[in-house]
Protein backbone atom coordinates (compact mmCIF):
# COMPACT_ATOMS: atom_id res chain seq x y z
CA UNK A 1 0.00 0.00 0.00
CA UNK A 2 2.91 2.35 0.74
CA UNK A 3 4.25 1.92 -2.79
CA UNK A 4 0.92 2.70 -4.51
CA UNK A 5 0.48 5.89 -2.42
CA UNK A 6 4.08 6.86 -3.20
CA UNK A 7 3.45 6.30 -6.93
CA UNK A 8 0.34 8.50 -6.85
CA UNK A 9 1.89 11.48 -5.05
CA UNK A 10 5.71 11.39 -5.06
CA UNK A 11 7.44 14.12 -7.10
CA UNK A 12 10.12 11.60 -8.06
CA UNK A 13 7.69 9.20 -9.75
CA UNK A 14 6.19 11.30 -12.54
CA UNK A 15 7.11 8.66 -15.14
CA UNK A 16 5.32 5.94 -13.13
CA UNK A 17 2.19 8.12 -13.00
CA UNK A 18 2.35 8.57 -16.78
CA UNK A 19 2.46 4.78 -17.24
CA UNK A 20 -0.40 4.36 -14.71
CA UNK A 21 -2.60 6.81 -16.61
CA UNK A 22 -1.62 5.49 -20.05
CA UNK A 23 -2.75 1.99 -19.01
CA UNK A 24 -6.15 3.25 -17.78
CA UNK A 25 -9.07 1.24 -19.17
CA UNK A 26 -12.38 3.09 -19.81
CA UNK A 27 -15.21 1.72 -17.68
CA UNK A 28 -13.05 1.38 -14.56
CA UNK A 29 -14.95 2.24 -11.38
CA UNK A 30 -14.82 1.56 -7.65
CA UNK A 31 -17.35 -0.67 -5.88
CA UNK A 32 -18.56 1.25 -2.82
CA UNK A 33 -20.82 -1.57 -1.61
CA UNK A 34 -17.86 -3.30 0.09
CA UNK A 35 -17.20 -2.82 3.81
CA UNK A 36 -13.52 -2.12 3.39
CA UNK A 37 -11.32 -1.27 0.43
CA UNK A 38 -7.59 -1.64 -0.15
CA UNK A 39 -5.45 1.44 -0.91
CA UNK A 40 -4.58 -0.25 -4.20
CA UNK A 41 -8.23 -0.50 -5.25
CA UNK A 42 -8.91 3.10 -4.26
CA UNK A 43 -5.91 4.44 -6.19
CA UNK A 44 -6.40 2.26 -9.28
CA UNK A 45 -10.19 2.58 -9.51
CA UNK A 46 -11.13 5.96 -7.97
CA UNK A 47 -8.09 8.24 -7.84
CA UNK A 48 -7.27 7.31 -11.42
CA UNK A 49 -10.67 8.72 -12.52
CA UNK A 50 -9.93 12.03 -10.80
CA UNK A 51 -6.45 12.14 -12.36
CA UNK A 52 -7.82 11.45 -15.83
CA UNK A 53 -10.44 14.21 -15.37
CA UNK A 54 -7.73 16.56 -14.06
CA UNK A 55 -5.69 16.03 -17.23
CA UNK A 56 -8.73 16.49 -19.48
CA UNK A 57 -9.49 19.84 -17.84
CA UNK A 58 -5.85 21.00 -17.83
CA UNK A 59 -4.45 19.83 -21.18
CA UNK A 60 -6.03 20.90 -24.50
CA UNK A 61 -6.79 18.93 -27.64
CA UNK A 62 -4.47 19.15 -30.65
CA UNK A 63 -7.58 19.43 -32.83
CA UNK A 64 -8.99 22.78 -31.66
CA UNK A 65 -6.51 23.90 -28.99
CA UNK A 66 -9.30 23.99 -26.39
CA UNK A 67 -9.72 22.69 -22.88
CA UNK A 68 -13.34 21.55 -22.21
CA UNK A 69 -14.40 24.86 -20.58
CA UNK A 70 -13.21 26.87 -23.62
CA UNK A 71 -14.96 24.47 -26.00
CA UNK A 72 -18.20 24.85 -24.02
CA UNK A 73 -17.92 28.65 -24.25
CA UNK A 74 -17.48 28.60 -28.04
CA UNK A 75 -20.28 26.06 -28.45
CA UNK A 76 -22.66 28.28 -26.45
CA UNK A 77 -21.63 31.36 -28.46
CA UNK A 78 -22.30 29.54 -31.75
CA UNK A 79 -25.62 28.18 -30.45
CA UNK A 80 -26.72 31.66 -29.38
CA UNK A 81 -25.33 33.22 -32.61
CA UNK A 82 -23.69 35.77 -30.36
CA UNK A 83 -23.25 38.82 -32.61
CA UNK A 84 -24.49 41.41 -30.08
CA UNK A 85 -22.61 42.13 -26.87
CA UNK A 86 -23.73 40.58 -23.58
CA UNK A 87 -22.23 40.64 -20.09
CA UNK A 88 -19.55 38.02 -19.42
CA UNK A 89 -21.47 36.94 -16.27
CA UNK A 90 -24.62 36.51 -18.38
CA UNK A 91 -22.76 34.45 -21.00
CA UNK A 92 -21.33 32.24 -18.23
CA UNK A 93 -24.90 31.49 -17.08
CA UNK A 94 -25.92 30.62 -20.65
CA UNK A 95 -22.89 28.31 -21.02
CA UNK A 96 -23.72 26.53 -17.73
CA UNK A 97 -27.29 25.91 -18.89
CA UNK A 98 -26.71 24.92 -22.53
CA UNK A 99 -23.34 23.14 -22.28
CA UNK A 100 -23.83 21.44 -18.88
CA UNK A 101 -20.87 23.04 -17.11
CA UNK A 102 -20.61 21.38 -13.69
CA UNK A 103 -17.81 23.39 -12.07
CA UNK A 104 -17.48 26.82 -10.44
CA UNK A 105 -18.68 29.88 -12.33
CA UNK A 106 -15.45 31.74 -11.52
CA UNK A 107 -13.42 29.35 -13.66
CA UNK A 108 -15.97 29.73 -16.47
CA UNK A 109 -15.79 33.54 -16.26
CA UNK A 110 -12.00 33.23 -16.34
CA UNK A 111 -12.16 31.03 -19.48
CA UNK A 112 -14.36 33.61 -21.27
CA UNK A 113 -12.05 36.49 -20.28
CA UNK A 114 -8.94 34.57 -21.43
CA UNK A 115 -10.51 33.84 -24.84
CA UNK A 116 -11.10 37.59 -25.40
CA UNK A 117 -7.71 38.94 -24.25
CA UNK A 118 -5.59 40.59 -26.95
CA UNK A 119 -2.63 42.20 -25.16
CA UNK A 120 0.98 41.25 -25.98
CA UNK A 121 1.72 37.77 -24.65
CA UNK A 122 -1.91 36.57 -24.66
CA UNK A 123 -3.80 35.42 -27.81
CA UNK A 124 -2.54 35.96 -31.34
CA UNK A 125 -6.16 35.62 -32.51
CA UNK A 126 -8.82 36.27 -29.85
CA UNK A 127 -12.13 34.54 -30.70
CA UNK A 128 -14.23 36.79 -28.44
CA UNK A 129 -14.48 40.60 -28.45
CA UNK A 130 -12.96 42.30 -25.36
CA UNK A 131 -15.47 45.12 -24.73
CA UNK A 132 -14.32 46.63 -21.46
CA UNK A 133 -11.38 45.94 -19.15
CA UNK A 134 -10.36 42.36 -19.97
CA UNK A 135 -6.86 42.75 -18.51
CA UNK A 136 -3.64 44.24 -19.82
CA UNK A 137 0.06 43.48 -19.96
CA UNK A 138 0.48 45.50 -16.73
CA UNK A 139 -0.51 42.42 -14.72
CA UNK A 140 -0.77 39.74 -17.41
CA UNK A 141 -4.57 39.88 -17.49
CA UNK A 142 -5.08 39.68 -13.72
CA UNK A 143 -6.31 43.28 -13.77
CA UNK A 144 -9.50 42.33 -15.65
CA UNK A 145 -12.69 43.91 -14.29
CA UNK A 146 -15.50 41.95 -12.64
CA UNK A 147 -17.50 39.76 -15.13
CA UNK A 148 -20.66 41.77 -14.41
CA UNK A 149 -19.07 44.97 -15.77
CA UNK A 150 -17.54 43.71 -19.03
CA UNK A 151 -19.17 42.62 -22.28
CA UNK A 152 -18.30 40.25 -25.11
CA UNK A 153 -19.54 38.64 -28.32
CA UNK A 154 -18.04 36.53 -31.11
CA UNK A 155 -15.23 38.07 -33.16
CA UNK A 156 -16.03 38.09 -36.90
CA UNK A 157 -13.06 35.82 -37.61
CA UNK A 158 -14.36 33.06 -35.32
CA UNK A 159 -16.80 31.68 -37.90
CA UNK A 160 -14.12 31.83 -40.63
CA UNK A 161 -11.84 29.62 -38.53
CA UNK A 162 -14.62 27.34 -37.25
CA UNK A 163 -16.62 27.01 -40.46
CA UNK A 164 -20.42 26.58 -40.04
CA UNK A 165 -20.47 23.86 -42.71
CA UNK A 166 -18.31 21.67 -40.45
CA UNK A 167 -20.88 21.75 -37.62
CA UNK A 168 -22.82 18.76 -39.00
CA UNK A 169 -19.68 16.64 -39.17
CA UNK A 170 -18.73 16.90 -35.49
CA UNK A 171 -19.36 14.27 -32.82
CA UNK A 172 -21.52 15.94 -30.17
CA UNK A 173 -21.32 14.76 -26.57
CA UNK A 174 -24.29 13.78 -24.44
CA UNK A 175 -24.82 14.82 -20.81
CA UNK A 176 -27.78 13.02 -19.22
CA UNK A 177 -29.76 13.20 -22.44
CA UNK A 178 -28.76 16.78 -23.26
CA UNK A 179 -26.75 17.29 -26.46
CA UNK A 180 -23.80 19.51 -25.59
CA UNK A 181 -20.51 20.60 -27.20
CA UNK A 182 -18.58 18.36 -29.64
CA UNK A 183 -15.72 16.11 -28.54
CA UNK A 184 -13.53 18.55 -30.47
CA UNK A 185 -13.90 21.18 -33.18
CA UNK A 186 -11.96 21.03 -36.43
CA UNK A 187 -10.90 24.60 -37.31
CA UNK A 188 -9.24 25.42 -40.64
CA UNK A 189 -5.98 26.21 -38.78
CA UNK A 190 -4.41 24.32 -35.84
CA UNK A 191 -5.49 26.87 -33.19
CA UNK A 192 -3.24 25.17 -30.63
CA UNK A 193 -0.28 26.74 -32.48
CA UNK A 194 -1.98 30.09 -33.10
CA UNK A 195 -2.77 30.86 -29.44
CA UNK A 196 -0.53 28.35 -27.65
CA UNK A 197 -1.40 26.54 -24.42
CA UNK A 198 -0.26 26.11 -20.86
CA UNK A 199 -1.51 23.61 -18.28
CA UNK A 200 -0.51 21.30 -15.43
CA UNK A 201 -2.35 18.02 -14.89
CA UNK A 202 -1.44 14.77 -13.08
CA UNK A 203 1.75 13.18 -14.37
CA UNK A 204 1.57 15.40 -17.45
CA UNK A 205 1.87 19.10 -18.15
CA UNK A 206 1.88 21.08 -21.38
CA UNK A 207 3.36 24.23 -22.84
CA UNK A 208 2.94 25.25 -26.47
CA UNK A 209 4.14 28.73 -27.51
CA UNK A 210 2.25 31.01 -29.94
CA UNK A 211 3.15 30.92 -33.64
CA UNK A 212 2.41 33.25 -36.53
CA UNK A 213 -0.85 32.28 -38.36
CA UNK A 214 0.74 33.38 -41.68
CA UNK A 215 3.66 30.94 -41.13
CA UNK A 216 1.24 28.13 -40.22
CA UNK A 217 -0.77 28.73 -43.42
CA UNK A 218 2.45 28.68 -45.47
CA UNK A 219 3.51 25.35 -43.91
CA UNK A 220 0.07 23.81 -44.48
CA UNK A 221 0.09 24.90 -48.13
CA UNK A 222 3.57 23.38 -48.61
CA UNK A 223 2.21 20.07 -47.33
CA UNK A 224 -0.93 20.19 -49.46
CA UNK A 225 0.95 21.11 -52.65
CA UNK A 226 3.49 18.29 -52.30
CA UNK A 227 3.03 15.02 -54.16
CA UNK A 228 2.01 11.99 -52.07
CA UNK A 229 5.33 10.16 -52.53
CA UNK A 230 7.38 13.33 -52.07
CA UNK A 231 9.26 14.04 -48.82
CA UNK A 232 7.91 17.38 -47.57
CA UNK A 233 10.58 19.66 -46.18
CA UNK A 234 8.64 22.19 -44.09
CA UNK A 235 10.54 25.17 -42.76
CA UNK A 236 10.77 25.02 -38.97
CA UNK A 237 8.30 27.39 -37.35
CA UNK A 238 9.57 30.08 -34.96
CA UNK A 239 7.47 31.23 -31.97
CA UNK A 240 5.73 34.56 -32.61
CA UNK A 241 3.65 36.82 -30.37
CA UNK A 242 1.47 39.53 -31.90
CA UNK A 243 2.71 43.02 -31.00
CA UNK A 244 5.96 41.81 -29.39
CA UNK A 245 8.83 44.11 -30.41
CA UNK A 246 11.74 42.25 -28.84
CA UNK A 247 13.79 39.34 -30.23
CA UNK A 248 12.99 35.64 -30.15
CA UNK A 249 15.99 33.30 -30.27
CA UNK A 250 15.37 29.58 -30.73
CA UNK A 251 17.54 26.58 -29.98
CA UNK A 252 16.77 22.88 -30.53
CA UNK A 253 14.16 22.42 -27.79
CA UNK A 254 13.72 25.86 -26.21
CA UNK A 255 13.46 29.53 -27.08
CA UNK A 256 14.34 32.79 -25.40
CA UNK A 257 12.47 36.08 -25.66
CA UNK A 258 14.60 39.20 -25.23
CA UNK A 259 13.25 42.66 -24.42
CA UNK A 260 14.26 45.85 -26.23
CA UNK A 261 16.68 48.33 -24.63
CA UNK A 262 19.24 51.01 -25.46
CA UNK A 263 22.15 52.29 -23.35
CA UNK A 264 22.83 56.06 -23.17
CA UNK A 265 26.44 56.82 -22.15
CA UNK A 266 25.94 60.52 -21.42
CA UNK A 267 23.21 59.83 -18.84
CA UNK A 268 24.61 56.53 -17.47
CA UNK A 269 21.19 55.03 -18.20
CA UNK A 270 19.38 52.36 -20.18
CA UNK A 271 16.02 52.87 -21.88
CA UNK A 272 13.86 49.69 -21.76
CA UNK A 273 10.96 49.71 -24.24
CA UNK A 274 10.00 46.02 -24.35
CA UNK A 275 9.96 43.17 -21.81
CA UNK A 276 10.23 39.42 -22.48
CA UNK A 277 7.03 37.40 -22.94
CA UNK A 278 5.55 36.54 -19.55
CA UNK A 279 7.34 39.36 -17.70
CA UNK A 280 4.52 41.76 -16.86
CA UNK A 281 5.08 45.50 -16.54
CA UNK A 282 3.83 45.90 -12.94
CA UNK A 283 5.96 42.99 -11.74
CA UNK A 284 8.98 44.48 -13.49
CA UNK A 285 8.44 47.78 -11.72
CA UNK A 286 8.42 45.90 -8.40
CA UNK A 287 11.76 44.30 -9.37
CA UNK A 288 13.26 47.77 -9.92
CA UNK A 289 11.78 49.01 -6.63
CA UNK A 290 13.47 46.11 -4.84
CA UNK A 291 16.83 47.07 -6.37
CA UNK A 292 16.34 50.64 -5.11
CA UNK A 293 15.44 49.51 -1.59
CA UNK A 294 18.48 47.21 -1.47
CA UNK A 295 20.67 49.98 -3.02
CA UNK A 296 21.75 47.59 -5.77
CA UNK A 297 23.12 48.78 -9.12
CA UNK A 298 20.67 51.64 -9.75
CA UNK A 299 20.21 55.11 -8.24
CA UNK A 300 16.70 55.69 -9.62
CA UNK A 301 14.38 54.96 -12.54
CA UNK A 302 11.73 56.88 -14.48
CA UNK A 303 8.59 55.07 -15.51
CA UNK A 304 6.38 56.25 -18.36
CA UNK A 305 4.44 53.01 -18.84
CA UNK A 306 0.85 52.56 -19.99
CA UNK A 307 -1.42 49.52 -20.16
CA UNK A 308 -0.11 48.79 -23.67
CA UNK A 309 3.47 50.11 -23.72
CA UNK A 310 6.68 49.56 -21.75
CA UNK A 311 8.86 52.60 -21.03
CA UNK A 312 11.48 52.53 -18.25
CA UNK A 313 14.58 54.73 -18.05
CA UNK A 314 16.94 53.16 -15.52
CA UNK A 315 19.81 55.30 -14.14
CA UNK A 316 22.76 53.30 -12.84
CA UNK A 317 25.10 53.98 -9.94
CA UNK A 318 28.33 55.65 -11.13
CA UNK A 319 30.49 52.53 -10.85
CA UNK A 320 27.90 50.05 -12.21
CA UNK A 321 27.09 51.59 -15.62
CA UNK A 322 30.22 50.40 -17.42
CA UNK A 323 29.90 46.88 -15.96
CA UNK A 324 26.42 46.38 -17.45
CA UNK A 325 26.86 48.37 -20.68
CA UNK A 326 29.96 46.30 -21.57
CA UNK A 327 28.47 42.94 -20.61
CA UNK A 328 25.02 42.77 -22.21
CA UNK A 329 24.54 39.13 -21.16
CA UNK A 330 25.04 40.09 -17.51
CA UNK A 331 22.61 43.02 -17.89
CA UNK A 332 19.90 40.86 -19.50
CA UNK A 333 20.22 38.22 -16.79
CA UNK A 334 20.39 40.62 -13.80
CA UNK A 335 17.62 42.92 -15.03
CA UNK A 336 15.35 40.09 -16.27
CA UNK A 337 15.38 41.28 -19.88
CA UNK A 338 15.67 37.70 -21.16
CA UNK A 339 13.44 34.74 -20.35
CA UNK A 340 13.78 31.13 -21.45
CA UNK A 341 10.89 28.81 -22.31
CA UNK A 342 11.09 25.09 -22.96
CA UNK A 343 9.50 23.39 -25.97
CA UNK A 344 9.92 19.88 -24.51
CA UNK A 345 6.40 19.73 -23.06
CA UNK A 346 4.15 19.73 -26.13
CA UNK A 347 1.78 17.11 -24.65
CA UNK A 348 -1.73 17.20 -26.11
CA UNK A 349 -4.83 15.06 -26.51
CA UNK A 350 -4.94 13.52 -29.98
CA UNK A 351 -7.97 12.68 -32.11
CA UNK A 352 -8.31 9.35 -30.24
CA UNK A 353 -8.44 11.14 -26.83
CA UNK A 354 -5.07 9.80 -25.70
CA UNK A 355 -2.27 12.04 -24.47
CA UNK A 356 0.58 12.20 -26.96
CA UNK A 357 3.90 14.03 -26.99
CA UNK A 358 4.76 16.17 -30.04
CA UNK A 359 8.39 17.06 -30.58
CA UNK A 360 7.82 20.41 -32.36
CA UNK A 361 5.30 22.62 -34.19
CA UNK A 362 5.85 20.82 -37.51
CA UNK A 363 4.96 17.53 -35.81
CA UNK A 364 1.64 19.08 -34.74
CA UNK A 365 0.99 20.51 -38.23
CA UNK A 366 1.61 17.14 -39.91
CA UNK A 367 -0.76 15.35 -37.53
CA UNK A 368 -3.40 18.08 -37.83
CA UNK A 369 -3.30 18.40 -41.63
CA UNK A 370 -4.22 14.74 -42.17
CA UNK A 371 -7.28 14.98 -39.90
CA UNK A 372 -8.33 18.29 -41.45
CA UNK A 373 -8.11 16.80 -44.96
CA UNK A 374 -10.42 13.97 -43.84
CA UNK A 375 -12.84 16.64 -42.55
CA UNK A 376 -12.85 18.35 -45.97
CA UNK A 377 -13.68 14.99 -47.59
CA UNK A 378 -16.55 14.49 -45.10
CA UNK A 379 -17.81 18.04 -45.74
CA UNK A 380 -17.84 17.47 -49.51
CA UNK A 381 -19.71 14.18 -49.06
CA UNK A 382 -22.25 15.85 -46.73
CA UNK A 383 -22.83 18.84 -49.04
CA UNK A 384 -23.37 16.54 -52.04
CA UNK A 385 -25.83 14.48 -50.00
CA UNK A 386 -28.00 17.48 -49.04
CA UNK A 387 -27.88 18.91 -52.58
CA UNK A 388 -29.22 15.72 -54.19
Amino acid sequence: SGDIIDMAFSKKRVQDRKTWLTEFEPGTFVDYSVDCMSYEDFVNRELVLFSMADNERSIPSIMDGFKPSQRKVLFACFKRKLKNEIKVAQLAGYVSEHAAYHHGEMSLNSAIVNMAQDFVGSNNVNLLVPSGQFGTRLQGGKDAASPRYIFTCLETIARSLFHPEDDQLLTYLDDDGQSIEPAFYSPVLPMILVNGADGIGTGWSTFVPNFNPADIIKSLRSMLNANEDEEVDIEELQPWYRGFEGKIETSRDSFETVGKYKFTDSKRSVHVTELPIGVWTQKYRETLDEMLVNKKWISRYDSNISDVSVDFTIIFNANDYSKFSEDRELFEKTFKIRSKMSMKKMNLYGENFRLEHYKDANDIIEYYALIRLETYAKRKKYLLKILV
